[in-house]
């Protein structure tokens, strides 16, 4: 991978695998590995928080505008999205990567969290 990455697939809570790519760049590796392990133990903590705040972000642009006249809750929207991947920049802050679940017909939700591990926005691309 170019400029100094690395990337492979995890085990997530023990339910499902996800692709994880490390960005080191020309920053130290074991440095850039450390704040990777620090992260990844919070976001296994949070994950279900950034869910539901990617939820509270993204709901009411799903019911006006993508979800064909079905009105879909929060919580429905929390089950429905899965988290596929994760990119671990070198400062230690990532971007989540979800199945959307279909809700914004098949676009990936993308939900940034800065280098202390909290929720900063969530958005769709793709």
């Amino acid at each position: 991978m170019s400029r100094g990455g690395s990337k492979e697939r995890k085990e997530f809570k023990n339910e499902h695998f996800i692709d994880v790519t490390v960005s080191i760049e020309d920053y130290d590796r074991d440095t850039v590995l450390k704040l990777v392990e620090i992260t990844l133990r919070i976001t296994k903590e949070q994950e279900e928080n950034y869910k539901r705040k990617a939820s509270e972000e993204l709901i009411e642009l799903h019911n006006k505008t993508w979800n064909e006249g079905e009105i879909n809750s929060k919580e429905e929207f929390v089950n429905r999205i899965k988290l596929e991947g994760i990119l671990f920049f070198c400062e230690g802050n990532a971007e989540l990567y979800y199945n959307d679940g279909d809700l914004f017909w098949g676009h990936t939700i993308v939900v940034d969290v800065n280098e202390n591990g909290e929720y900063e926005s969530a958005q769709i691309n793709g």
